[in-house]
């Protein structure tokens, strides 16, 4: 494979690197036109068809959207990043305005195109969006970098779907959605901003699935990769299907604490995460570039997680769950840091798709996994074995990340040094 021209990575601290501002600012109008999106969608299809058709619509969204990640990713190294983020968020903007006028309109098959198409440019948009933050920002900064995107992340699935509905109840789903329009078109107004982020020169493709082959034959060669993204994986089996089913179910059945219980322990563990993620700039350097660090604080993550089914009351369960969010903050902003310093430039996207459709692909299974295994087990037991058996994938990694070979050598795996608070 021919050699990739490097990044234009900026050594200045966050705040005067503009390209870096440029993308945190386009992608946060983009989650935050998620968010609008989705609450509009769904409130209009609820309202339109009902609750067994507003399904079908978000299963049309999110199948394709898993399906297609692992070749979004290969997009996403073979062309330039910058230009097809410009094209995604005009398209989405195009199909924002279009879903402005299906939300009037009950054919049936208008909804299940639109939602295909947001999951084709969703598998498009997320492996691209992965791979630029590090062709940005020069590896001293890209813990601190990851940081404030995790920050914006957790920012916008708690507030953004308040705000959507505010939206909803101000506009309607039609006048939402063209607020959506409007930050998807400010979002690659942004892109624009940023150099190109493509390969430096011009080489023979090889055919896609070629190229794929190519990138899951790195990870399996990659001494940390293969270890760190199948790991992940499996521990996710058990925790989404806990997060999505068992957390509601502990507050309906154990605490009996209705929807507004529900909300605090959703919030506690949110409050966690932020806190978890601002502080994650103040532990150990050493710990920001810990294979071994990042599995142990999932391991204490998911086994707090088990702690909250031994909880009596829901005060208790609500400092067990805010504790958990705590130690799994500065661990996702780690996590996401290594996928991004671990491979050359020209497997960013192919290994940032593979740890995501791992992800999404893991999370229906282990949702209805979890939700099938509620109608013979209680809810705490579902909690107390569920977290401790993802603790004890997380503690399968941590031992097979100490093992080290000397002869081992993998591309893109050399010592990723991070600053400190100095660009807080």
């Amino acid at each position: 494979m021919a050699e990739s021209a490097p990044g234009p990575r900026s050594a200045d601290p966050l705040l005067r690197n503009r390209p870096y501002q440029a993308m945190f600012w386009s992608q946060t109008c983009t989650d935050l036109a998620e968010q609008f999106l989705i609450v509009s969608i769904a409130w209009a299809a609820l309202h339109t068809f009902g609750g067994g058709r507003l399904g079908l619509v978000l299963a049309a969204w999110a199948i394709p959207r898993g399906l297609l990640l692992l070749f979004g990713g290969v997009l996403a190294d073979r062309k330039d990043r910058r230009a097809v983020g410009i094209s995604v968020g005009a398209l989405l903007c195009l199909l924002n305005l279009a879903a402005s006028a299906i939300t009037h309109r009950s054919e049936l098959w208008a909804w299940l195109a639109l939602a295909v198409c947001l999951g084709v440019l969703d598998a498009v948009r997320l492996p691209i969006g992965a791979s630029m933050l590090p062709l940005l920002v020069d590896r001293e900064r890209l813990v601190q970098a990851n940081r404030w995107v995790s920050l914006r992340e957790w920012g916008a699935m708690t507030g953004g779907p308040a705000l959507g509905g505010a939206l909803v109840a101000l506009l309607g789903s039609g006048g939402t959605l063209l607020t959506a329009a409007g930050m998807y078109a400010l979002s690659s107004v942004l892109l624009t901003l940023l150099p190109p982020l493509g390969r430096g020169r011009e080489e023979a493709r090889k055919p896609v699935l070629v190229e794929l082959s190519g990138g899951l034959a790195f990870v399996l060669r990659h001494r940390r990769l293969r270890v760190l993204l199948p790991t992940f994986a499996m521990a996710n089996l058990f925790v989404l299907g806990l997060i999505g089913v068992g957390i509601p179910l502990f507050a309906k059945e154990v605490v009996k604490a209705g929807p507004q219980g529900l909300g605090i322990l959703s919030g506690a563990f949110g409050a966690g995460l932020v806190l978890g993620t601002l502080l994650c700039h103040r532990l150990p350097t050493r710990w920001q570039q810990s294979q071994r660090v990042i599995f142990g604080l999932f391991m204490v993550s998911d086994g707090l997680l088990a702690v909250v089914g031994f909880a009596p009351n829901l005060p208790l369960a609500a400092v067990a769950y805010a504790a958990g969010g705590l130690a799994a903050g500065p661990a996702a902003t780690y996590y996401r840091t290594l996928l991004q310093a671990l491979p050359p430039e020209e497997y960013l996207g192919r290994v940032n798709s593979i740890a995501r459709a791992t992800s999404f692909g893991l999370e229906p299974a282990s949702t209805a996994g979890v939700g099938a295994l509620s109608a013979r087990l209680s809810a705490a037991t579902l909690l107390i074995v569920g977290g401790c058996a993802a603790a004890v994938v997380d503690l399968t990694g941590l031992v097979l990340s100490s093992r080290r070979t000397p002869t081992e050598a993998d591309a893109g795996s050399e010592p990723l040094v991070c600053a400190g608070a100095q660009d807080g």
